[in-house]
């Protein structure tokens, strides 16, 4: 079972403060992490970064 939309708003407002400060390589890593948490495509995911 996936997450909730309650869920998947935590877990991007998290990853984003992360991905704010991280570098270059890191966010493709940060982005990979939130597609396989949340299931997002990746330039949707890319919107909340």
């Amino acid at each position: 079972m996936g997450l909730t939309m309650k869920e998947r708003k935590a877990v991007v407002s998290e990853i984003a403060k992360r991905y704010k400060k991280a570098g270059k390589k890191q966010k493709g890593i940060i982005l990979d992490e939130l597609i396989a948490l949340t299931g997002y495509n990746r330039s949707y995911a890319c919107f909340f970064s």
